[in-house]
């Protein structure tokens, strides 16, 4: 039987008055490293973000205050700003808390709906601060850029 931990009880996870939820089949945490693991069907909800992967590492400070939240396996996520909203997949996503940015990594791919544009990539980077995109590719997988003009 699925195991649902509903980590929005423990009060170190809340950051910026802003709850976050947590759902895996496993967890497991490490009070001496300040890590806690997510196995299984993990589902991450953080206000109107969103991130589902097959495991979620989550770091933190002395004051058990998120550092970083790493994604990896299978990677599917749902990310609005101020005036974008993504949808994507990748090999790999890191939150950063203290920069309020998501560096999505490995066969990148974006949709951004608002504007209805696509975005592929190797390396994307959104800032939830400044609204910034940045997108890296490599020599055998350049950056790709799809939308539509209104002529």
């Amino acid at each position: 039987m699925k195991k649902i931990l509903f980590l929005t009880l423990i009060p170190f996870l809340l950051f910026a008055s802003e709850q976050v939820e947590v759902n895996a089949d496993q967890f497991e945490a490490d009070e001496n490293k300040r890590v806690s693991h997510f196995k299984g069907s993990v589902h991450i909800k953080k206000g109107k973000d969103e991130i589902k992967a097959d495991h979620v590492k989550i770091n933190f400070d002395l004051k058990n205050k998120p550092l970083k939240y790493e994604a990896t396996g299978n990677v599917i996520f749902d990310i609005t700003t101020d005036s974008q909203h993504f949808e994507g997949t990748s090999n790999k996503i890191i939150y950063d808390p203290s920069k309020s940015t998501y560096e999505a990594k490995g066969k990148v791919f974006i949709k951004e709906t608002t504007k209805d544009q696509q975005l592929k990539g190797e390396r994307i980077i959104i800032n939830r601060i400044s609204g910034q995109t940045k997108i890296s590719g490599t020599k055998n997988r350049p950056v790709k850029f799809i939308f539509t003009v209104e002529e």
